[in-house]
């Protein structure tokens, strides 16, 4: 072989992966809301509570520290109906993803533009609980709850833009919910406050979530409080029915409430948590409107999970119909993302309670091109005439690790400011948004609404059949913000600058702008030829990853992009190994942050090295956080943060592919140096020598979390093997000393091989147990430790049976690039393709649930994953500092692969991998060299505007016989 420098061979790869890490949630909780409906399901931020009334369950089995069976904001506990499979359905052409039906199978999904990010309601605007809380987030904008804690803060929603007659009818999507009279009225639905939250992990809700919290860890949550208005009920006597859950084996204690008179129930046991009992109390209820709440006062056990509440008349036959989530009454329902500009549109004909029907078409986006802008704008035509009513919000129920303060209206200009501070004051942000009715300013006043929202509101006349444009224009900046100067104005003000300029400009304006930004990212695409339903799947995956990163924002991102505050919205291995790969073969200048954030953080990690420092093993260098916020200080609690350290390797390797596949040596010397040379000591002193002669790492935690402390990882090794030389390798590019010990520390580090089995064992000792997810099988791809084929395709089929089936969802997309890279017979690798996707996809606008039980949602690891099957797969692209190396494998399930405009070292090329030959045309920059087949010394050169075709490799044996 020509090079033997690290990663030109396989090491070389432009991907790595790994799993989650997932952690319990004991130590992180206070106040998130979760809910759900149907079966879809989420819970809070990452191990804040207990489930109410339900001991606290730690699943290890998804991930050793998912769990709390899904107590995670944005986070998933049960996965809705996967999306559409290959070949089945696709929106055009693979682009749009849409529904018309959001009853069951329903996942809200989220829009955003790197750095501003917003999950939309099926009501197309606002803010909900259910199915999953819908958080507005923002990059880098980080809150501390605790002393030494930091958690990423959610901003109010700030896409509440409602609009109704300005008599009884009310305001679509504005306002509290209310229940009819003899209507099941679910506890989710309601007002609730006090610690309760909503969950649903327990299947047989109505409507999914139910009522929990009313009991956390054993303990009463005294205040927490669950309310339900109940309209147009009959005066007089009238039964109340409260379905629940009891798993607690006592009968447990709750007090009722019927217009603010408190009485104490006794709640008997149901068996388990899954189980269901209605208890009926007779009550007195006033005409028209009431309200029932259940509350949590001193001396109650309430170890209880409350479904629904329903009042109806004393002797008549309980109800069975469920109140709607909205007042009012909807048809013609449509709710579509569209990939190609970031825009969500919701159509639909709403009738309010009075009877007044109008038609909206709601766009919300995050703009591409102004990254500080969010408009939504509705187009809504009533079908009557008189006075509308228009209200601007931002709904503090969004708020999560925050504050908020000085809302103000300025009435004349039609603008709305408030200012959000996280806790700890870490951080603070400037929220303005400028209504504009047609264009034009509309008078607006301020409206009185709960503290943490603000709210104006304008009336004008309408005609029915007449068509109006609302729209409103929110600028966002922060106290964090990478992409602007902080010295130039306050966030209110940046905010206040950016909403102005929006307002002048326009809709339609801005909305160009943000097609046409988006449409040069996507000038860079994957497809499947003729499968319109794959190719959406594929173009969705890389939509959440961009809508969570963008050049200039510097704050890298967590398991679940910007879609959620889920772990907290901490950044692990997830981006290095599973989703930066993703980005950096077209995107490399946004790839580039994610290296940016780690190297502006350097300082932290040399601190956390050096306390780990003792007399009889200094530590130097730099020891980067297992999960990393703001500061960069270890956030993990043990054994996480102590034992997880193989995180530094891929740091490491992400910022050695970045040089590779940008050959910037400028940027290779003043900024990736500083940390490989970090990283490189860390390993030089964190390893031991044994009694051979050799150097071992002791005490950790490799990719799979389910046993440690264990010494000698194989990953582990691996990835700090690799790390010493791509820093030896590093200096003698940038003219730098490479300490002497890397050389000696990596040769003597070991990668033992079971002989007897011919596999490589996971760690000292491992004796076939269970593990979480890819490991040893990381061996391969991304780090490429030299090994048979033989052995390698033992390792895959050895650990393939090894692997815990409720693990996430990444270890498959691994096993498909192997079993690509080797050749593997048989339905393998199209099986391991179709394993790593079609569990985890919820529809209808194909997310990615975390494991096959749910956990994280939205989860841009397992995407990113899914993208280098397609990117460093099949095409077997790798990337070297000489060449770009093609080596492609096509099972024949699929009928080729479409890769535009990757980008190497000042080249774009396209890639197009097709049953018998696979082409490679290269679009522009100097001539282009290229390994065929990984490993190979056979190096060709192709010119500017030509191509170059090599066959493309099959399975041996039968590969068409394949499992349904």
């Amino acid at each position: 072989m020509k090079e033997q420098e690290y990663g030109e061979t396989v090491g070389d790869i432009g991907m790595r992966l790994g799993t989650s890490r997932r952690r319990s949630a004991w130590a992180r909780f206070t106040s998130a809301a979760t809910s759900v409906v149907s079966a879809v399901s989420v819970v809070s931020s990452p191990g804040d509570r207990a489930r109410a009334g339900a001991p606290v369950r730690f699943r290890r089995t998804a991930s050793i520290g998912l769990a709390l069976a899904g107590l995670l904001l944005g986070t998933a506990t049960v996965p809705a109906s996967s999306a559409p499979e290959p070949g089945k359905t696709g929106g055009d052409d693979g682009w749009v993803l849409s529904t018309t039906d959001t009853s069951k199978s329903y996942a809200p999904t989220f829009v955003g533009n790197g750095y501003l990010a917003t999950r939309v309601p099926e009501a197309g605007h606002g803010y909900s609980s259910t199915p999953l809380v819908t958080q507005s987030q923002l990059a880098g904008f980080y809150g501390a709850p605790s002393p030494g804690t930091e958690e990423r803060a959610s901003l109010p929603s700030w896409t509440t833009l409602g609009l109704g007659g300005s008599g009884s009818g009310g305001v679509y999507g504005i306002g509290s919910w209310s229940c009819a009279f003899g209507r099941l009225c679910p506890a989710a639905y309601g007002k609730i406050s006090g610690g309760a939250f909503v969950e649903n992990s327990h299947p047989g809700g109505i409507v999914g979530g139910y009522l929990a919290g009313l009991n956390n860890g054993g303990n009463s949550t005294v205040g927490g409080t669950g309310v339900v208005p109940i309209r147009d009920a009959s005066a007089g006597k009238a039964t109340l029915a409260i379905r629940y859950a009891n798993g607690s084996g006592d009968p447990q204690t709750v007090h009722l409430g019927v217009n603010g008179t408190l009485q104490q129930l006794t709640l008997p046991g149901t068996g388990g948590w899954d189980d269901w009992s209605v208890l009926t109390v007779p009550v007195m209820l006033a005409a028209g409107a009431n309200t029932l709440e259940i509350t949590v006062k001193e001396g109650d056990t309430a170890r209880v999970n409350v479904d629904y509440l329903v009042a109806y008349p004393e002797g008549s036959q309980p109800p069975t119909e469920i109140a709607p989530r909205t007042v009012g009454t909807t048809s013609k329902y449509r709710q579509s993302l569209d990939l190609r500009t970031g825009v969500l549109s919701t159509s639909f004909d709403w009738t309010s309670p009075a009877g007044d029907a109008t038609s909206f078409a709601y766009e919300v986006n995050a703009n591409r091109a102004e990254g500080h802008l969010g408009t939504v704008s509705v187009r809504a035509v009533p079908h009557w005439s008189g006075t509308a009513t228009v209200v601007d919000e931002f709904d503090g129920r969004g708020l999560h690790r925050a504050s908020t303060t000085s809302p103000r209206v300025d009435s004349k200009n039609a603008t709305l400011s408030q200012t959000v501070v996280t806790d700890g004051r870490l951080a603070t942000a400037g929220l303005n948004s400028v209504l504009r009715v047609n264009d034009k300013a509309v008078p607006t006043k301020a409206m009185d609404v709960p503290d943490g929202s603000a709210a104006q509101s304008a009336a004008f006349p309408v005609r029915a059949g007449q068509t109006y444009r609302i729209t409103k224009y929110v600028g966002i900046a922060a106290s964090v913000d990478t992409d602007r100067s902080l010295k130039a104005a306050t966030p209110q003000q940046a905010a206040a600058s950016t909403a102005a300029r929006a307002a002048k400009a326009g809709y339609q304006q801005l909305l160009t702008r943000n097609d046409k930004e988006w449409s040069r990212l996507w000038q860079s695409s994957i497809s499947i030829p003729g499968d319109s339903a794959m190719t959406a799947q594929i173009h969705a995956s890389m939509f959440y990853l961009l809508a969570s990163m963008r050049p200039g924002v510097t704050w890298s991102t967590s398991p679940g992009g910007l879609s959620s505050d889920g772990y907290s919205g901490h950044v692990f291995w997830d981006m290095e190994t599973w989703m930066y790969p993703a980005l950096l073969a077209q995107y490399p200048d946004i790839a580039n942050g994610a290296n940016t954030y780690r190297q502006k953080l350097l300082s932290a990690a040399e601190a956390n090295a050096a306390k780990l420092s003792t007399p009889s093993q200094p530590i130097r260098g730099a020891k980067f956080a297992w999960e990393s916020a703001l500061t960069g200080k270890e956030t993990a609690p043990d054994p996480w943060g102590t034992y997880e350290v193989h995180i530094n390797s891929d740091i490491a390797m992400a910022q050695w592919q970045y040089y590779q596949a940008s050959g910037d040596k400028e940027w290779l010397r003043d900024k990736a140096w500083p940390v490989l040379k970090g990283v490189a000591d860390y390993w030089a002193t964190r390893a031991v020598p044994d009694s051979s002669g050799g150097y071992d790492i002791n005490d950790v935690m490799g990719p799979d979390e389910y046993n440690y402390p264990v010494d000698n990882s194989a990953t582990t090794n691996a990835g700090a093997q690799a790390s010493l030389r791509i820093a030896i390798r590093t200096a003698q590019l940038v003219g730098r000393t490479a300490d002497p010990a890397w050389k000696k520390v990596a040769d003597g580090l070991k990668i033992p091989v079971d002989t007897k089995n011919n596999i490589h064992p996971e760690f000292d000792g491992y004796d076939g147990r269970t593990v979480k997810q890819a490991d040893v099988t990381l061996l391969q791809y991304p780090w490429a430790v030299p090994m048979s084929p033989s052995l390698a395709q033992n390792d895959l089929d050895y650990y393939k049976e090894r692997t815990d089936p409720g693990g996430p969802s990444m270890t498959d997309a691994i096993a498909a690039i192997n079993g690509a890279a080797l050749g593997s017979p048989g339905c393998q690798v199209y099986d391991y393709m179709r394993n790593s996707a079609e569990p985890y996809q919820a529809a209808p606008f194909n997310q990615w649930y975390e494991t096959r039980n749910g956990g994280a949602f939205n989860f841009t690891t397992g995407q990113g994953g899914y993208l280098q099957e397609f990117l460093y797969g099949f095409t077997g692209m790798r990337w070297g500092t000489d060449a770009v190396t093609i080596d492609p494998f096509l099972p024949p399930q699929l009928p080729g692969v479409n890769i535009t405009r990757v980008k190497w070292r000042g080249r774009t090329f396209d890639l197009s991998v097709g049953q018998k030959t696979t082409k490679l045309t290269l679009r522009s920059g100097k001539p282009l060299p290229v390994r065929v087949g990984i490993g190979s010394d056979d190096v060709r050169k192709v010119k500017p505007g030509t191509s170059l075709q090599v066959p493309t490799r099959h399975p041996a044996g039968d590969a068409t016989q394949c499992d349904s």
